[in-house]
């Protein structure tokens, strides 16, 4: 009820004589009603303030947590990664090795380690541990793509040796028998001049069986014999490689000219043809045209 710019507030019930009235000038209910809306507005602040509280709290227990698993990820990645770099020390040190072997170069390793591909990580690689694994995972990474090209080309090298191991006359024409002339100075049998003697004289049982002692083309074959002259029945195997070896004074031989052999293959029988005091085999290895020590290629 407004009354000369004074209002009357009356609390109480509608009906009833429990009514209180009380007369307010206009300033005064404006500055009270400013009161009540301020308090609530702080109420609701207040409210506001403890819900973010709280919710900040959950929010910075859940941190914790995921913040102790993120540790313990970055435990085991590291463990992994040792494990990685001792396998790939294991690995490189076997390359060595196999090169050593094969006689090949051993390059100095130079590995190039770069910078995350993604900026927008940049925040979480800010974090040491996160920056340590980064590298590390970078740094194995350009071993492995290093480790992968050293491989192919020693495995490109192996291949072509292989095939020359396989090639090399590296055991004997017989089986048994015993030495009876040695590759260098000897006298001749015959005249008693000494002279150079090509390869080694071998002696066994007439007719034992003479074997390719590498893999190669069958060059030349020999069948005329005149006696006491020259090396006989004979067989020159071509092994590539600059290897040819020479099987003399055979009885029997059972391949052709322009004929594959592999090592152990059955090529022909000792004998006694030729310029010869017994039967024996006359056996010899040449390196690109020169005469050789055959004991020097025997691998057993």
């Amino acid at each position: 009820m407004s009354l000369n710019n004074q209002y009357i507030v009356a609390i109480g019930e509608s009906e009833g004589s429990h009514l209180k009235s009380h007369m307010l000038s206009k300033q005064r209910l404006i500055l009270y009603t400013f009161g009540v809306i301020l308090g609530i507005l702080l109420l609701a602040i207040l409210l506001a303030h403890t819900i973010l509280q709280l919710e900040l709290g959950y929010q910075s227990q859940d941190l914790k947590r995921e913040n102790s698993r993120l540790r313990q990820r970055f435990s085991e990645w590291e463990q992994r990664l040792a494990e990685m770099d001792a396998s790939m020390e294991d690995i490189q040190k076997r390359n060595r090795q196999i090169r050593i072997t094969a006689s090949m170069e051993t390059p100095e390793m130079e590995y190039g380690v770069g910078g995350s591909e993604n900026t927008q990580r940049a925040g979480l690689l800010e974090i040491p541990d996160v920056i340590k694994i980064e590298h590390d995972i970078s740094r194995l990474r350009a071993e492995m793509n290093w480790q992968h090209m050293s491989t192919a080309e020693i495995e490109r090298i192996l291949s072509t040796k292989i095939q020359e191991i396989a090639h090399y006359p590296s055991i004997r024409p017989v089986r048994g028998g015993w030495i009876t002339s040695h590759f260098g100075k000897r006298s001749d049998p015959f005249t008693g001049i000494e002279e150079d003697h090509l390869g080694l004289d071998i002696s066994v049982r007439p007719d034992s069986e003479v074997r390719a002692t590498g893999a190669g083309r069958i060059k030349q074959i020999n069948t005329r014999v005149v006696k006491n002259k020259g090396y006989g029945k004979y067989i020159i195997v071509d092994h590539g490689y600059g290897y040819e070896s020479l099987y003399a004074h055979l009885s029997e031989i059972f391949v052709k000219p322009g004929q594959r052999v592999k090592r152990w293959d059955l090529i022909g029988l000792s004998g006694n043809t030729g310029k010869s005091t017994a039967p024996h085999i006359h056996y010899e290895v040449h390196y690109k045209s020169k005469a050789t020590n055959p004991l020097d290629f025997l691998l057993e």
